[in-house]
């Protein structure tokens, strides 16, 4: 079936409409669900682009969704098969493995880089984030183009570069840090706070001082900040929130543009599934957090420090 991008002429917003991604494979849908990520079935999925280390004994896998959100003339759709393991979770990574995930979406970012110029990579954890298979993995999809959200993020960085001559993340991680109310953790690598204007509770930010725009770009040394920081951040959600569904999103730069590292800082963003979306937010955009970052805040880094 034809993936189509369709512009909403009301808003200008884009709809992406894929029917085949019905057909799905669903692990709380199918009687009996074979997983196609899981080693001994790898004739399941499309041919990889990436197998680390060769041969059959694999820790990660990329391959091409076989379900794509996008037509292969506008982009491209990756799955990273984090694990050969179906009950291994990125919460309960060691520094070493999550580093190893996290350079095989960087590498293949990078490979994307050299053909699209809008990237983004995301995990979909539990089935109210999106998430189809339990089996852990995330995803990276690359557009030629960039749509209205990724578009707003980032004339808004520029814009503010232009007028201020600073990084808008550098601005908002200083303020941030001279607040100290919302900051979860502050390991000189990497800055861990809920924002000011949290979309949702315990939405949190995960922010590396590498100073690269993508995540194609990023350091080691700020992977590995991530990784000796990510697992326990997503342990602490796990703790205070029972285990919530969650989207976990890498904010990248145009990739491609070397140019960007002047005025965009690569982060990420952490997105618990805990409120419904409602009249007022379809009607407006406008996001209803029923509790303050200032409060949320204070419970994660609690647990986080436990």
């Amino acid at each position: 079936m034809t993936i189509e991008t369709r512009v909403d002429p009301l808003t200008g917003d884009w709809r992406l409409i894929a029917p085949a991604r019905a057909a799905r494979p669903n692990d709380s849908r199918d009687a009996a669900p074979v997983c196609p990520f899981c080693p001994g079935n790898e004739h399941m999925t499309p041919p990889e682009r990436m197998r680390e280390p060769a041969g059959p004994d694999w820790r990660i896998r990329v391959v091409p969704n076989k379900y794509p959100v996008v037509d292969p003339s506008a982009g491209e759709h990756e799955v990273v098969i984090e694990s050969p393991r179906h009950d291994w979770d990125l919460r309960h990574a060691g520094p070493e493995k999550a580093t190893e995930v996290l350079a095989a979406m960087r590498a293949r970012c990078r490979a994307l880089a050299e053909r699209w110029p809008a990237i983004v990579a995301f995990w979909n954890y539990g089935a109210a984030a999106g998430a189809s298979l339990s089996h852990p993995h995330s995803q990276i999809v690359a557009l030629d183009q960039a749509p209205p959200g990724l578009d707003t993020r980032w004339r808004r960085a520029r814009e503010h570069h232009a007028t201020t001559g600073r990084k808008l993340t550098d601005d908002v991680a200083r303020t941030e840090r001279d607040d100290g109310r919302r900051v979860v953790a502050d390991t000189g690598g990497l800055f861990v706070f809920q924002p000011h204007a949290a979309v949702v509770p315990h939405h949190t930010m995960l922010m590396p001082g590498d100073g690269r725009a993508a995540l194609a770009d990023a350091s080691d040394d700020a992977l590995a900040a991530v990784a000796r920081t990510l697992p326990g951040v997503l342990a602490a959600l796990a703790a205070v929130l029972d285990d919530p569904a969650y989207n976990l999103v890498v904010h990248a730069g145009p990739a491609g543009d070397p140019d960007a590292d002047r005025w965009y800082q690569w982060h990420l963003g952490l997105y618990p599934r805990v409120t419904n979306y409602a009249g007022l937010e379809i009607g407006t955009g406008l996001a209803v957090n029923p509790r303050s970052p200032e409060e949320t805040a204070a419970v994660m880094r609690s647990s986080l420090v436990d």
